[in-house]
């Protein structure tokens, strides 16, 4: 059995085509990689923690971002607030390293399974916030009451990203 380390190395010159969306058959059911993006040119994509299956992000990503995740075999992302490519950990060292890249049955809607670095601070995280996941908070049903599921934050997002713009927009 093949692992990782056997697989050769993409370098991030090799590029990526996709296939021209020609039947449902065709998208459904063959090996052709033809995702379908949304009107603004992006597809959205669910990214998991490949050890313990746990939700980490909901991203999106234009052409470039899903060819370069593809080729770098690292998660690059499209930042619709900022309007700019954006390689996952970056800035912060929490690179989100692919073990695995679905594509739902329309191939319009991308699941990464990742390994996530650690970068600066000792615990691997992925929310921008200092939150282990984006998805830090639960909402309960019927009331729409939030409340923390992630009690303490990972990292200080202050020491990681310093003067960098907050990505969220009001």
């Amino acid at each position: 059995m093949k692992t990782d380390s056997d697989q050769p190395k993409a370098s991030t010159t090799d590029a990526v085509s996709f296939a021209e969306r020609t039947s449902v058959e065709q998208v459904e059911e063959g090996h052709d990689l033809a995702p379908k993006f949304d009107n603004d040119g992006l597809i959205a994509c669910v990214t998991t923690d490949a050890a313990s299956g746990e939700v980490l992000m909901l991203g999106y990503m234009n052409r470039e971002a899903l060819e370069k995740t593809i080729v770098t075999g690292e998660a690059h992302y499209w930042s619709r607030s900022r309007q700019i490519l954006w390689h996952k950990g970056a800035t912060s060292g929490l690179v989100q390293r692919v073990i695995e890249m679905r594509i739902d049955d329309d191939q319009d809607a991308v699941w990464l399974r990742v390994e996530l670095a650690s970068g600066t601070h000792s615990d691997p995280a992925s929310c921008h916030v200092g939150y282990r996941s984006c998805f830090y908070r639960a909402v309960e049903l019927k009331t729409g009451k939030i409340s923390y599921v992630e009690t303490e934050k990972t990292f200080d997002p202050k020491e990681v990203y310093g003067d960098a713009p907050n990505p969220t927009v009001l």
